[in-house]
């Protein structure tokens, strides 16, 4: 016998002796052999079956939604072109604010503190909040980085409902206020006015005018946000298309991915509104860009 006989359960010959011991000899045989790797099998095939079972657990545990929530969304605050902090002009401004209820929470732009969102969309779905009003209606521009109106729309409140205010006064009240509103902007498919698919790379400003009086626009409000498409690798697409909400928001918050997380969240909440979970994690974003005191918010529109 050779020694490359041996060589695979690492017995060496002995070519001084050129005697096999009867140890070494039994080793040898074919059938022990078969039986001490039927042993070894068992005994790894024991072992994964011990191990599997807690690896699989601990993988189909989900966790919080919460936990994919960064605590702050922004880690350097945005400067404008004079590398001065940029001024919040997301909640309500201008206008005396007389078609809005007093001591409520100001309307708001639902936009990071820096006020820009990142998307990776063409045509991104953008949401603020209007507190109760009696407003006429609402007025939404969006204007590009050469300060060109490329979408502008008017929406009255078609419905209203009466309420007593603080002197006991009978108001109407724009059904859907308090609440948050959502536009998704519309493409070249669908019926005038038109908007192009957003240039990746560019920002675009978007503000909404409540409108007091369309008679007197002295006393509009406004409030202000912006958006920035950015690039989407063709794979993750790809992905997202088959992922579900708990993936995607996994993957928009990880990029800060501004509008789709807002936009997913917001799904999560019409599906599932009494999921504790799925509350904390809204709260957590508000929380995330200063707008901690809206997280009471409960009603869409």
């Amino acid at each position: 016998m050779s020694v490359r006989k041996f060589a695979w359960i690492g017995i060496k010959y002995n070519k001084n002796n050129r005697k096999m011991s009867i140890i070494t000899r039994f080793l040898c045989l074919p059938r022990f052999r078969i039986v001490i790797f039927v042993l070894l099998t068992l005994a790894l095939t024991l072992g994964l079956a011990i191990k599997l079972p807690v690896k699989v657990q601990a993988q189909s545990e989900p966790s919080p939604l919460s936990s994919l929530i960064p605590e702050q969304w922004e880690v350097i605050p945005a400067t404008d072109s004079n590398n001065d902090v940029r001024h919040d002009f997301r909640q309500g401004v201008g206008g005396c604010g007389g078609c809005v209820f007093p001591r409520g929470t100001p309307a708001t732009t639902l936009v990071p503190l820096s006020g820009i969102g990142k998307t990776v969309a063409e045509y991104p779905t953008l949401f603020w909040y209007i507190p109760k009003t009696y407003a006429w209606g609402i007025e939404f521009v969006l204007m590009n980085t050469n300060k060109e109106h490329i979408y502008s729309a008017k929406y009255k409140f078609m419905n209203y409902y009466t309420e007593e205010d603080s002197k006991g006064d009978e108001v109407k009240i724009a059904v859907g206020t308090p609440g948050i509103i959502s536009l998704t902007l519309p493409g070249l498919a669908t019926l005038p006015p038109l908007v192009p698919p957003l240039e990746i790379g560019q920002k675009y400003n978007w503000w909404l005018n409540i409108i007091c009086d369309p008679l007197d626009r002295s006393g509009d409000i406004y409030i202000e946000g912006a958006i920035k498409r950015v690039p989407f690798n063709p794979l993750d697409k790809r992905f997202l298309t088959q992922a579900t909400p708990e993936e995607r928001l996994a993957f928009y918050t990880k990029e800060r991915i501004w509008y789709e997380t807002v936009d997913t969240l917001m799904e999560l909440r019409r599906e599932r509104p009494d999921d504790q979970d799925v509350t904390d994690a809204w709260n957590k974003l508000l929380k995330s860009v200063n707008l901690e005191e809206y997280t009471f918010l409960s009603e869409f529109s």
